[in-house]
């Protein structure tokens, strides 16, 4: 990986969102002259050329070239399929987060929007309220795709106070969601409904974009969450301390399990799992269990046979690639995108790294995402996975 050196770096422009802020040279003429000039290409062409683009910067170049051309590229999973994996990550300089182009080892010219803005809510979408979040202590992130959700954390305040944001960061949309009433531990979203959760813990709170409050559920007795998962819109849970896997609803304050099939073995999860948890690939779910030590051990893949009602070991994910914030399942990449191997899986760290581990070699790499601007080793500073081509 090349060094950057001591150079000193300018702060980017504060911006709204992404395809306001990631332009290149190639797109520095005036806004006069993109929207009037003739296309190079056929506009029919237009999709086909994007898809085969692997940076930001170009497709949003091609996008603002002219009307023709931004009306043919939407922003969708076909128009981005070739875009590589990005990092939301800490920038110290600019008190601020940025965006770290994985394949490229640079950072994009992005800020995450913090000041107060007020978008007119459309009828598909109850973001857009207005808000001001106050400086806190920790800030965490939970993301699928480009939707990231933003947790302040103020250690001073008694009790912890707790400020949850969700920003869309292509098109910059964002809403500000009640204080939670407790410290969680990881946050799930699916269309306008969000969870908070602690893993080993009973309680869920869920509340939908526009609430006043949360609701909180309860599970029965006795049992608790490894990891919750949303697959085709249908919420799966993983169950302790059995590792049942189960289908959630809820009925006001209960939590209502229907399970799937019946509970793990002690060798299918080994007394000494440092970590369990679902993920999903082409629309299959699988179960990801780490054994061993930290930076030695493995991986194991388990895939769910829903007519069997069992899981089965896999070893391979048919070129694909998963991808976790810590062990909280991310997302899934098929196997032609840049910068990514296939069957492996990509977790991130506290400290600035993420850890690439292949599952046709069993090996473990460590990765500094370093940048002008990032926060030094020591401190805590944990990383988010966005992948654009899943919008």
């Amino acid at each position: 990986m090349a060094k950057l050196g001591n150079r000193r770096t300018r702060s980017p422009p504060p911006a709204t969102a992404l395809a306001s802020t990631v332009t290149s040279s190639s797109s520095s003429s005036s806004t006069n002259t993109k929207e009037t000039a003739s296309p190079y290409f056929l506009p029919e062409l237009i999709p086909l050329i994007a898809s085969r683009l692997t940076t930001l910067e170009d497709f949003f170049a091609l996008r603002a070239a002219c009307r023709a051309y931004r009306a043919r590229l939407p922003l969708s999973s076909s128009n981005l399929a070739s875009q590589g994996p990005l990092l939301l990550v800490h920038h110290k300089t600019s008190a601020s987060e940025a965006l770290f182009h994985v394949p490229l080892r640079r950072i994009l010219r992005f800020r995450l929007p913090r000041a107060p803005v007020a978008h007119r809510p459309s009828s598909h979408s109850c973001f857009g309220r207005l808000f001001t979040p106050p400086s806190f202590n920790l800030t965490f992130f939970n993301s699928f795709g480009w939707c990231v959700a933003i947790r302040d954390i103020s250690t001073t305040a008694r009790p912890c106070c707790t400020q949850l944001r969700i920003c869309h960061l292509l098109t910059g949309e964002r809403a500000r969601l009640p204080d939670l009433p407790k410290y969680v531990g990881g946050v799930l979203f699916s269309d306008d409904l969000v969870l908070a959760f602690t893993p080993r813990h009973r309680d869920i709170y869920y509340c939908r974009i526009g609430d006043a409050q949360w609701q909180a559920a309860q599970i029965d007795e006795g049992y608790g969450l490894y990891s919750l998962m949303f697959v085709k819109g249908t919420l799966y849970a993983l169950i302790y301390p059995n590792h049942r896997l189960a289908v959630v609803e809820f009925d006001n304050n209960s939590v209502v399990l229907s399970f799937l099939g019946d509970e793990l073995s002690a060798h299918t999860v080994p007394a000494d799992s440092l970590a369990v948890s679902l993920a999903e690939c082409n629309g299959e779910i699988l179960l990801i269990i780490k054994t061993g030590l930290f930076r030695t051990g493995l991986y194991h893949v388990f895939q769910w046979q829903s007519g069997d009602r069992k899981w089965t070991r896999i070893d391979s994910l048919g070129g694909c690639s998963l991808f976790f914030n810590s062990h909280e399942f991310v997302g899934c990449l098929g196997p032609d995108h840049p910068g990514v191997q296939r069957d492996c899986l990509y977790f991130t760290g506290n400290f600035g790294e993420w850890r690439e581990y292949s599952l046709v070699y069993k090996t473990f790499h460590e990765i500094i995402a370093d940048y002008p601007g990032r926060v030094v080793p020591k401190d805590f500073a944990p990383l988010a996975w966005v992948l654009p081509s899943i919008c």
